[in-house]
Parts: structure tokens; C-alpha cells; sequence
């Protein structure tokens, strides 16, 4: 580090200033305290940046860089404090003023999302403004989820902006209640969702519009009216849907069957309007704007124009989060090229991180803001090298192992908690990778092109390039053995995991042979603890009763078999949401379903008038319905 000052050459500045951060937000997730007053906010910001600029400025003055460790330690602790006293503040769950504090009577909500209907319910989040409670107002924080049921042959339009006023039905927002499913209530929380307000559309009125931000009201309005452009010239439901999703973000119509093609075979990204399209969109304008580089000025030029075109296909996709961090990424890459910092791209990458996690420190715990910067990370770290491993003279094959290269670095860095959230691993996802290549790109340049000069003439080649790929998916996924499922690992076999990856692609990069040792042994640990819980699977003996309104579900399980007690099918909507997930966990390879336990099924389950026995469990019928009907949360018995 040069001793001119204590920032300007230090290359990889925001990367170890974006630790301490994150970790003091991370921090708060485990630890979360009392709402910090905002004094302490400002204080604790104001006193950062004095401090940062008085060592910047002073750092070679006063020979500062004498105690560059007891600095750096100070303003590593200071940020963070920063980080949890951000996250802290962000939290409006905690404030005096949240609306979940009193008890009002009538609620004053402003939309804040473009609305969703499904089956005749109306969805969207809103911001709680103020509350009613005596004919007095008082002004609130908060957000709430709000349904609506709504009437046969219903004319009601909410828009984003608009300001109701509902009665104030809110209850907390709950999680499943069955084992190992999808935490609603922690994904809720994650976009400071809390609680959420069933209606009928008669408890509902209606008293302003355009409340919300101008910026997001214009992006919404901009991505309705493309949405309803592509309705109109694609008539396929599927290809539209894919088309409004993969181009727009727009992801409210699109088939369940369709999106399952893409999950299995690894191109679940290309439904996310993120790095990769803001990225191809990037390279087209590059190639476009290229006879700008000549000079300083035509190249900073050019620059500026590349940026305003990729904010305005933000701003056309509605402004999502995925877009916008795929917007700031690659700006920041733009602007770092523009400055001629060779070795920008660590520091970029940690600076845009830092710029979203400063608006919204809760973006942390966002899957797709983890996988997407892993991704990244992977393609900046581990492509070149990958690509390294062969040089191939031919440019057309040199193209595919690049593609090739840039798949499996994304792929090894997103590995581990792609395994821990989704649990499956898509075998063939380098050949579904390569597979849509060419094709996204085409509906991506083709799509735009159509919106942006209503070009209707070329609907029906963007129809068959999108029934191309989803056909092309579709087989891919039926293939035999193309994807492993069921891969259920625990946070601890996640971090061994993630630390054996680590250290394999640091020993190969290094070539040092005892990182390679201490991540093999790593490697034998996490086989061990597999087998071992595999072991426990088999050995296994329990009963399960699950809680599902409206209907019963009892499982009786031995080893890797399920006798299942309940009216639903396995290919229910409700079986796969609340009951599968569990069995996929327990490694439950067959499931015998009966509507009606009414003889004995298998020789450790006796079945008798009143009374069923399991092993040396048994439980009357009587009772075995009052645990049914009477239990908030799953019942999971082991029997030993």
C-alpha cells in the first residue's frame, strides 16, 4: 500500500471494507436489539466519514501509516457498528410507530406493488401511512400483504399508488406448519412483511391515486403497457409468458410446467431478468457504439450513452431487484473501464454490494442477491482460469469452451447454496447452458427490438424461438437422470461444504498441497456425516401428523417407506407443498397412500376397530383425530 494516503492504492479497499459491514448485519440477524434512536444513525455515519477523511488526508502527513493495523481495526469495528446500527434503524418491526402498536380501528394503506390477481384473489404489498382508531389519525410505518377476494364479473382496478383505506383485519403473517417447507413467513420478513389482511372487496375503498414513488409509478406503467403489447402480438399463452418473464421480468402468468423445464435443467436464471440480460444487452451496445473508441472523450462518450440505454431497459422492466442489481453491477464495470482501473473488478463488484445493502441491508438474506453476486464471483475468480486449461485455435470451438468455462465457474461458486435452498442439482446443465445460449439471446435482441419499434411482423420468428427453447428444455429435463433431487444438507454440512469448494480451487490456483490435504479431509467429514444421517434414515421409525386446513394427513414411517393416511393425491398442489417435502427430507422412497385405515397394510402397522398400532405405539382412532384437528403445528413422533 503506497503511504500518499490510506485509500487511493489500496486495490482491494471496498472488498475488506465490505466484511466488517455485512458481518455487522449478519450480526443483527442473530442478535437483533431495541430500534436505535436515528441520532445514534447520523452520529455513528458523520462520524465515519470525518474519521475516513481526516486518516485519508493526514495518513502521510503524520506519518499515520506507522499504525496502519490500529487504524484499519478501528474503521473495520466502525463499519461494523454501521452495519448493525443500519440494519437496526431499517427495521420498522421495531419502532413506536409501527402500525402493529395500537390498536386501530381502520387503516390508511398506500400500494407499493403492482398487484397480482390469481384465482379471483387480488394480491399486493402496501405501506401502511397512518391509522384510524376514534376518528383520530396517527402516522405510521410498516408494510402488509393484502388479498382480496373478489365478486363475480368484478371491475376493481388497484394500481401501484393508490391509496385505500381498509379496516384493520391484520394478523401476523404465519409460517407452514409442516416440517421442511418453505419458510413464507421468513421470506415475507425479509422484504419487512410481518403481517397480512384478508378482504372482500366491499370492505375496500378507494380515496387517492399516484401516492407512490414518481420514478416507480412511471417503471410500472412503462412495463403494463408492454406486457399487454406482447398479449396481443404473441398468441401462444406459454411463449408469451416466457417472453413477458424472460425480456420483461414479468412473472405473474407464467405456466408452472414451463418454469419446471427451466429449474431442472440448471437455466432457471434466464426466467430472472438479471446479470446475464443486462449483460447481453451490454455486449450488443459495446459492439454497437465501438467506432467510439478512438478518443479519451468519444470513449467516456460512449460510456454515458451505454449507461443511459441500460438504465432505460431498467426502468422498462419495471425496476425488480434483480435488474437493479444486475444494473448497478454492471455499471459499475462500465464506469471502472471508463477510469482504466485494471484490477477493478474485485472493488466494483464489493462496491455495489455495499451501495444495495446501504439502501437495504435486509437484501442479505435475498437468494437471488446471494446467488447472483456468487455467480459473479465465480466468473471473475474462477473463468479464466478454467478457460486457461485449454487453447483451442479454432475461434467457433474457442467461443463454446469460453461459454463452456463461464457455466461451470458459475456453477461451482453457486453450488453450495444452490444444493442447501433448492435442493437438486441439475446433471445437465452444460448442455442446457450451451443449449439456450443462442436462442435468449435472439428473443432478448428480438423481443427488444419488437417493443421498441413495434415491429409486429417479427412476432411469429420470437413465437418459434421461444417454442424452440422451451421445447428444447422440455426434453432436456425428461431425459433420464437429469437432475439428482432430494439433496437435504444442514447448515453445518453447508459451511463444510462451502469451505472443502473453497479450498480446492484455492490449493489448484496456489498449488499448495496442504490446503489440498485440509480440504479432502474436510471432503470425509461431510461423507461421514451423510452416511451417518443416511444411517439414522434407515433406522428410522416415526409418526407424523401433518396440519393441512380442511384435511387430514398422517404418515407412519419405517426406514425409506411412508404409509400414508389422507385423502389427498400425490400430485396435488397441497400433497407437493406440504407433505413432500418432508418425505423427499426423510428419504422416503416409497409412499403407499389409503384414503381409509381400515385393515392392516404392512405387518408393523396393525389396524383394529378403535385402536391402531404402530411397532409398541398405539393410539385409538379418537385420539388420533383430536391431534389431527387440534394442533397448530405438525405433530413428528419418533418411536423407539
Amino acid at each position: 500500500m503506497s503511504r500518499s494516503n490510506f485509500v487511493s492504492n489500496s486495490e482491494f479497499f471496498y472488498v475488506r471494507a465490505i466484511v466488517p459491514f455485512t458481518t455487522g448485519i449478519l450480526f443483527f440477524g442473530f442478535k437483533p436489539l431495541a430500534i436505535l434512536p436515528p441520532i445514534f444513525i447520523y452520529l455513528t455515519i458523520i462520524f465515519f466519514v470525518i474519521s475516513f477523511g481526516v486518516l485519508n488526508f493526514c495518513y502521510s502527513g503524520f506519518r499515520l501509516y506507522r499504525y496502519k493495523s490500529l487504524i484499519s481495526f478501528g474503521l473495520y469495528f466502525l463499519l461494523f457498528v454501521s452495519g448493525f446500527a443500519l440494519t437496526t434503524y431499517k427495521s420498522e418491526i421495531l419502532r413506536d410507530d409501527h402500525f402493529d402498536k395500537k390498536n386501530f380501528e381502520y387503516l390508511n394503506i398506500v400500494v407499493n406493488q403492482e398487484p397480482q390477481v390469481t384465482n379471483k384473489i387480488l394480491m399486493f404489498k402496501a405501506k401502511v401511512a397512518m391509522g384510524y382508531e376514534n376518528l383520530l389519525e396517527t402516522k405510521t410505518t410498516g408494510n402488509i400483504l393484502i388479498s382480496i377476494k373478489l365478486e363475480p364479473n368484478s371491475t376493481l382496478k388497484i394500481s401501484y399508488g393508490d391509496e385505500l383505506i381498509i379496516p384493520n383485519l391484520a394478523k401476523e403473517t404465519r409460517a407452514n406448519p409442516n416440517p421442511a417447507t418453505f419458510n413464507y413467513k421468513n421470506w415475507l420478513a425479509e422484504q419487512h412483511i410481518y403481517h397480512q389482511a384478508f378482504l372482500v372487496q366491499k370492505e375496500v375503498l378507494s380515496t387517492g391515486k399516484n401516492k407512490g414513488n414518481v420514478l416507480m409509478n412511471l417503471a410500472y406503467n412503462v412495463r403494463a403497457r408492454q406486457v399487454r403489447y406482447f398479449r396481443e402480438i404473441l398468441e401462444d399463452d406459454n411463449v408469451y409468458s416466457v417472453a413477458s418473464t424472460l425480456i420483461l421480468g414479468y412473472r405473474a402468468d407464467l405456466d408452472e410446467d414451463v418454469l419446471s423445464y427451466y429449474a431442472r435443467t440448471g437455466t432457471i436464471h434466464a426466467l430472472s431478468v438479471s446479470g446475464m440480460h443486462v449483460g447481453l444487452i451490454y455486449i450488443l451496445l459495446n459492439w454497437i457504439f465501438a467506432f467510439l473508441n478512438r478518443r479519451k472523450f468519444t470513449r467516456l462518450f460512449k460510456s454515458f450513452v451505454i449507461l443511459t440505454l441500460i438504465w432505460s431497459y431498467t426502468l422498462l422492466t419495471g425496476l425488480s431487484p434483480s435488474v437493479l442489481r444486475a444494473a448497478i453491477m454492471i455499471s459499475g464495470f462500465i464506469i471502472g473501464k471508463s477510469a482504466s482501473r485494471s484490477s477493478a473488478g474485485y472493488n466494483i463488484l464489493a462496491f455495489s454490494a455495499f451501495l444495495i445493502l446501504v439502501y437495504d441491508p435486509y437484501t442479505i438474506w435475498d437468494v437471488g442477491f446471494q446467488l447472483s453476486y456468487l455467480a459473479v464471483l465465480g466468473l471473475i475468480m474462477l473463468q479464466p482460469i478454467i478457460e486457461g486449461w485449454f487453447f483451442l485455435k479454432n475461434i467457433f470451438l474457442r467461443k463454446i469452451w469460453t461459454a463452456i468455462s463461464i457455466s461451470i465457474a458459475a456453477q461451482v461458486f453457486t453450488f453450495p447454496l444452490s444444493v442447501y435452498y433448492f435442493h437438486q442439482f441439475p446433471t445437465y446443465f452444460l448442455l442446457s447452458n450451451l443449449f439456450i445460449l443462442l436462442p435468449v439471446t435472439g428473443i432478448m435482441y428480438l423481443g427488444i427490438l419488437i417493443l421498441v419499434f413495434r415491429l409486429n411482423f417479427l412476432a411469429e420468428i420470437l413465437e418459434w424461438l421461444i417454442g424452440l427453447t422451451n421445447a428444447g428444455l422440455k426434453y432436456i429435463a425428461e431425459l433420464p437422470l437429469s437432475s439428482v433431487s432430494s439433496i437435504w444438507i444442514s447448515k453445518v454440512e453447508l459451511f463444510i461444504l462451502t469451505l472443502a469448494i473453497g479450498g480446492i480451487l484455492v490449493s489448484l490456483n496456489f498449488y499448495n498441497k496442504s490446503i489440498l490435504r485440509y480440504s479432502l479431509a474436510l471432503c470425509f467429514v461431510l461423507q461421514m456425516l451423510t452416511s451417518f444421517d443416511k444411517f439414522k434414515k434407515n433406522c428410522q421409525k416415526k409418526i407424523v401428523i401433518f396440519n393441512i386446513r380442511n384435511y387430514y394427513a398422517i404418515a407412519f414411517i419405517k426406514s425409506n417407506e411412508a404409509i400414508l393416511y389422507t385423502e389427498l393425491k400425490v400430485d396435488d398442489k397441497l400433497f407437493k407443498r406440504n407433505i413432500q417435502p418432508f418425505l423427499e427430507q426423510q428419504h422416503i422412497k416409497t409412499i403407499v397412500c389409503t384414503e381409509n385405515l381400515l385393515s392392516s397394510i404392512r405387518p408393523y402397522l396393525k389396524i383394529e376397530s378403535d385402536n391402531i398400532q404402530f411397532y409398541d405405539y398405539s393410539i385409538s382412532r379418537t385420539e388420533l383425530k383430536q391431534l389431527t384437528l387440534g394442533h397448530k403445528k405438525a405433530i413428528v413422533k419418533n418411536i423407539d
